[in-house]
C-alpha cells in the first residue's frame, strides 16, 4: 500500500513568532442552539479551534460576525478555561453577555429560551445590531483572520493590514442545487465575496482543483489541507461484551453485517446502496443472515423510495435503520462490521470511510471527488453510477475472509496519516508563509 502523506508537500517552518489569529466561531454558536447545524463542517471548526488554542505558537481570538451570543455561549461551556477573547465590538459584547447570562439556566429547547432569544434579535435588530461588527484596531498589522465556512466580513475583506484565509470545504450546492431542499446560499456568498489577497484552504486536492477551475484563483494562494478522524472516537473495539451491547441495541444478536453512516439525501446515495443489496438479496448471493445497517437521519427528497421499499418486506426484514447516533456510540458498530459501504456521488472530504479505516474496517467507497484521496489504495473503489461494480465488490468482501483482513490491516495502515495534530500544523504552517516577511 501507498505510505504517501496527503499534502505531504507542505514543508514545516520552524517557530521564530508568536501568530495572532482571529478565527470565526459564528458557527459553533450556530450549534449551540440549532442541532441541525452540529455538521461535521461544526466538528472540524472545532478542532482547528482547540488546536489553535493549544498551540504556543498563536494568540488565539474569537470573532462572531452572526449569532455571537450563542457563540459566548458555546465557549463558556465547551471551553470554559481557555477564556479566550472575541474580536467582536464591546458594546455587542455586553449586550450578548447579558442575553448568555439569561439562557443559561433555561433549557435549550424550551418555550422560555426561544422567547428569550427572539426578544433578543428584535432588539438587536431595532439597534442595527443584528449584523457584529469585528473590531482589528487593537490586533498588529499581518494578524490573521480565518474563517472555517461562512464568508468573510466586507471591512475586512477590504483591510490590507489584515492576512485572510477562507476554507472551503466543498462546492456542492454550487455544482449540484438538486440535491438539496433550497439553495445553500453560504458556500456561495464567501466565494463571491473573497477578497483577491485572501488565501482558501480546501479539504482535499480534489477540492482545490474543482475550486481554482470554478473561479479562476492563482492556485498558488490555495493549500489543501485534509481533515481527520478522532482518535478518542474512533479506534478498533475488542471487547466482546462491549461489541454484543453495541450490536443487540440496534437489532443486532450475533448476525454479521454491512454498514453505511450517512444522512439518507440524493448525495449519498443510500438508495443505490439498498438497490444494490436487495439485488443480492433476491438473487440469494449473500449469506441469509448478512444483514445491512444504515445509520444516519432521515433526510431530503427521501420519502417516496422509503415508502416504496416498505413494499419489499424481503429486502425489509434485512435492513436496519437505526436513526441518528452519537460519535461515541460508532466505534462498536463499526468495528464489528464486515464491510462499510460509502458509495457518495460527491464529498469535499469524506470522513465517514476514515472513521472506519481508524477502526479497521473493509471499506468500499466510490472512485470520485475526494474519495480515493482519503482511502487510497485501501479500498475497494467503485463507480457510484454502476450497480454491477458494487456488487461485485459487496460478494468479494462478504466471501472472502482474506481480502477482509488484507483491507482491514490496509485500512489502519493508511488512517495513521491523517490527525488532527497534523491539519492543525499545517495550518500554522500556512499562518507563517502568510506573516513571513
Amino acid at each position: 500500500m501507498s505510505e504517501s502523506s496527503p499534502t505531504s508537500n507542505i514543508q514545516y517552518l520552524p517557530s521564530t513568532q508568536v501568530l495572532n489569529v482571529i478565527l470565526d466561531a459564528s458557527l459553533l454558536g450556530l450549534g449551540q442552539y440549532h442541532p441541525q447545524a452540529r455538521t461535521g463542517v461544526n466538528r472540524v471548526a472545532e478542532h482547528l479551534v482547540r488546536g489553535l488554542a493549544d498551540s504556543p505558537d498563536v494568540t488565539l481570538s474569537l470573532a462572531a460576525p452572526s449569532h455571537l451570543s450563542e457563540t459566548l455561549s458555546w465557549a463558556h461551556d465547551v471551553m470554559p478555561d481557555y477564556r479566550l477573547p472575541f474580536a467582536n465590538n464591546p458594546l455587542e459584547m455586553k449586550v450578548a453577555d447579558v442575553e448568555k447570562k439569561l439562557l443559561q439556566g433555561l433549557d435549550k429547547s424550551s418555550i422560555g429560551s426561544k422567547i428569550l432569544r427572539w426578544f433578543f434579535y428584535k432588539g438587536r435588530w431595532m439597534l442595527r445590531l443584528d449584523t457584529s461588527k469585528i473590531v482589528l484596531d487593537r490586533y498588529p498589522a499581518r494578524t490573521i483572520y480565518h474563517s472555517p465556512f461562512f464568508a468573510i466580513p466586507t471591512n475586512i475583506g477590504a483591510d490590507r493590514r489584515i492576512e485572510k484565509v477562507l476554507t472551503v470545504h466543498d462546492l456542492i450546492p454550487i455544482h449540484h442545487p438538486e440535491w438539496f431542499l433550497s439553495g445553500e446560499q453560504a458556500v456561495r456568498q464567501a466565494i463571491s465575496t473573497l477578497s483577491a489577497d485572501a488565501h482558501v484552504v480546501t479539504v482535499s486536492e480534489a477540492t482545490k482543483n474543482e475550486f481554482c477551475e470554478y473561479t479562476g484563483v492563482d492556485p498558488g494562494r490555495v493549500v489543501p489541507i485534509c481533515l481527520a478522524a478522532s482518535r478518542q472516537l474512533f479506534y478498533p473495539v475488542t471487547d466482546p461484551r462491549r461489541l454484543q451491547e453495541t450490536q443487540e441495541r440496534y437489532g443486532l444478536h450475533g448476525e454479521p453485517y454491512l454498514l453505511s453512516i450517512a444522512t439518507l439525501e440524493p448525495r449519498k446515495n443510500i438508495r443505490h446502496l439498498i438497490r444494490c443489496f436487495g439485488r443480492l438479496v433476491a438473487e440469494n448471493a449473500l449469506p441469509a443472515e448478512l444483514k445491512l445497517v444504515l445509520v444516519g437521519l432521515k433526510g431530503w427528497k427521501t420519502a417516496d423510495w422509503l415508502s416504496d421499499l416498505k413494499t419489499d418486506q424481503q429486502v425489509m426484514a434485512r435492513i436496519i435503520f437505526t436513526g441518528y447516533m452519537p460519535d461515541e456510540a460508532l466505534a462498536p458498530l463499526y468495528s464489528a462490521a464486515t464491510a462499510f459501504v460509502f458509495p457518495s456521488l460527491y464529498e469535499g472530504f469524506g470522513l465517514p470511510p476514515l472513521e472506519a479505516m481508524q477502526c479497521g474496517v473493509p471499506v468500499i467507497t466510490s472512485n470520485v471527488s475526494s474519495l480515493p484521496e482519503v482511502v487510497g489504495d485501501a479500498a475497494l473503489l467503485v463507480d457510484p453510477t454502476d450497480a454491477d461494480a458494487l456488487c461485485q465488490a459487496i460478494l468479494r468482501v462478504v466471501k472472502s475472509t482474506t481480502l477482509q483482513k488484507q483491507l482491514s490491516d490496509d485500512s489502519l495502515r493508511r488512517a495513521k496519516l491523517f490527525s488532527w495534530e497534523k491539519y492543525t500544523r499545517q495550518h500554522i504552517d500556512l499562518y507563517r508563509k502568510l506573516t513571513s516577511p
